[in-house]
């Protein structure tokens, strides 16, 4: 096939006239092997063809009759009544909605819909929102639907016991043609959702309000013996009545064990406790808006000593103006032996608070607010403190650095927050850090530092800890850790700047090795000296924004 233009191919050289034939006539032979090559494959494509439209009609048949042999036709029918069930979601109850469980898995086929139909457990539970009110007749019409799904969903349930959770928008009192909003008042009564539901009570196992006082009117009708088989409540009035809760009667049904609030009074206008059976709760969780007065100290204490079986509690506590507090120096601790959650809301003081509990068994604790004077004393007696949330700005550099260095030796999850407050209060830099790393490459010495049982680590701060601090924390620990030592799993920083120094190399060992490591920066700002000030792909700009964890 050589020629003597094999010597010009791949460049740039024109040929005249005289050879211009000579390539054609080069070329003639090799077209016309071309045009035979593309026949016989066009022959062979169509003999492909042929064979493959043979095979899918082989295919189908054959899949047809494994169909009637796949495994999953000849599980029982109670075993996939309990597949069933353990598709539903745990975190919250089911929606309206086709993509849920008892939905979806009746539209698979016949025998499917019919046992879902025929499985009471799957549609026990039920989250129910009440539409806003609109224009264009809509609002009757979807009032219409959400009742008659909810009456047939609930009585898909047979008698097992339910858990349900209601939402209701406020009541909008807007002008019946308010054009900003596209919102009207309630043409149908408030309480229509809650009358229905009332015709379930006795069914009642877990139940969640949210909804205004006058929703809920019909529930509050409820006795005790309308709810025998209630165990767990939870109720959000919005825009409450001065102690409201103690209007609702369910509260004094027997086997109550969880209860949660997030407005009203937890006593009743007496100054007495809701009709709550307290020694039973496992389970507490009481919050209050901004404008209303948390529990005192003396309340809580006073509560929390009649709730001896408390495996998780949240509270906000605070020092009331006027109040008297030297008293409680002279009571006892207040003792919780099965306590193993605890979320605080330290408002106005309340550092006392602390100073009157004896938790031996507490595992995770959560405080909002100040209470420096305390923590590191209730920390040191918390021996098996295993996480530890907190807020950073509410509290001194030198009362920080205590409370680290009072932390059980148990502690493996570490989450601190020093983004908000004054300048003055930030704790969070390098000698922070530099208290949580190991100081030599051996195992041996891991001992030596803060939280040697450190697993994951979370920090949200302002700019004070360089890259570099978290970069030796992170190899130091890696490098420490033996059989004998968790190993360190998880690292999370967001810092309200720009990176300077990336650290990822160096970490790549430990994160291909598992390590989760997530860092996040704030956007750097060009300076209007730049040349580059003003376009949108500013080099001066090129780090991502990355929004705070909504989990933060």
């Amino acid at each position: 096939m050589l020629s003597t233009f094999a010597q010009h191919l791949g460049t740039n050289y024109c040929p005249s006239e005289d050879e211009v034939l000579e390539v054609k006539n080069l070329i003639a032979e090799p077209t016309r092997q071309l045009l035979t090559l593309d026949e016989e494959i066009s022959q062979l494509q169509k003999s492909i063809e042929k064979l493959q439209e043979k095979r899918k009609t082989l295919s189908t048949y054959v899949d047809e009759y494994k169909a009637l042999i796949s495994p999953i036709r000849r599980i029982p029918q109670d075993v996939l009544s309990e597949i069933f069930i353990a598709c539903l979601p745990t975190h919250r109850n089911c929606v309206m909605s086709a993509s849920e469980a008892p939905v979806l898995l009746g539209r698979i086929c016949s025998s499917w819909r019919a046992l879902s139909l025929a499985t009471p457990r799957l549609w026990a539970s039920l989250h129910i929102v009440e539409p806003r009110a609109l224009r264009s007749g809509l609002y009757d019409d979807k009032i219409d639907q959400r009742l008659e799904v909810m009456k047939m969903w609930l009585g898909r349930s047979g008698q097992c016991p339910l858990s349900i959770s209601f939402h209701c928008t406020e009541y909008y009192a807007a002008p019946a043609d308010d054009e900003s909003t596209g919102i009207l008042p309630h043409p149908v009564p408030v309480d229509v959702f809650p009358r229905e539901l009332v015709s379930f009570a006795r069914r009642w196992r877990r139940v969640s309000f949210m909804a205004s006082l006058p929703a809920l009117h019909a529930m509050a009708a409820l006795t005790a013996a309308d709810v025998p088989m209630l165990q767990s409540v939870s109720v959000f009035v919005h825009s409450p009545h001065e102690n409201s809760l103690a209007r609702f009667g369910i509260l004094e049904a027997p086997r109550i064990s969880s209860f949660a609030a997030y407005t009203g009074e937890l006593y009743t206008s007496e100054s007495e406790w809701l009709p709550l059976r307290w020694d039973l709760l496992t389970n507490l969780e009481f919050q209050t808006n901004p404008w209303e007065m948390p529990l005192n100290v003396e309340k809580a204490l006073e509560l929390l000593s009649s709730c001896p079986q408390l495996r998780s509690c949240n509270l906000p506590v605070g020092d009331v103006p006027g109040d008297p507090t030297n008293t409680l120096s002279r009571d006892p601790p207040v003792e919780l032996l099965h306590l193993h959650t605890l979320k605080l809301s330290m408002i106005r003081g309340g550092s006392s608070f602390l100073k009157k509990l004896y938790l031996p068994n507490l595992r995770k604790f959560v405080i909002r607010g100040n209470a420096q004077d305390s923590l590191p004393q209730f920390l040191r007696s918390s021996i098996s403190l295993e996480s530890l949330d907190i807020d950073g700005p509410h509290y001194s550099k030198t009362s920080q650095l205590e409370v680290l260095r009072a932390v059980s030796p148990t502690m493996r999850h570490l989450i601190i927050r020093d983004f908000w407050g004054p300048s003055v209060a930030r704790f969070l830099d390098d000698e922070f850090m530099e208290m949580l790393t190991p100081v030599f490459h051996s195992s041996t010495d891991i001992s030596q530092c803060c939280c040697p049982s450190l697993e994951s680590l979370t920090v949200a701060c302002r700019h004070d800890i360089s890259d570099w601090a978290v970069e030796q924390f992170v190899v130091r620990r890696m490098s420490t850790t033996d059989c004998s030592t968790p190993s360190l799993k998880r690292v999370r920083f967001q810092f309200n700047r720009p990176m300077k120094l990336d650290i990822t190399p160096s970490l790549k060992p430990f994160m291909d090795a598992g390590l989760e490591v997530e860092m996040m920066y704030s956007i750097s700002r060009p300076s209007h000296l730049s040349p580059w000030f003003g376009l949108a792909d500013s080099r001066e700009s090129s780090t991502p924004e990355v929004s705070y964890p909504a989990h933060w």
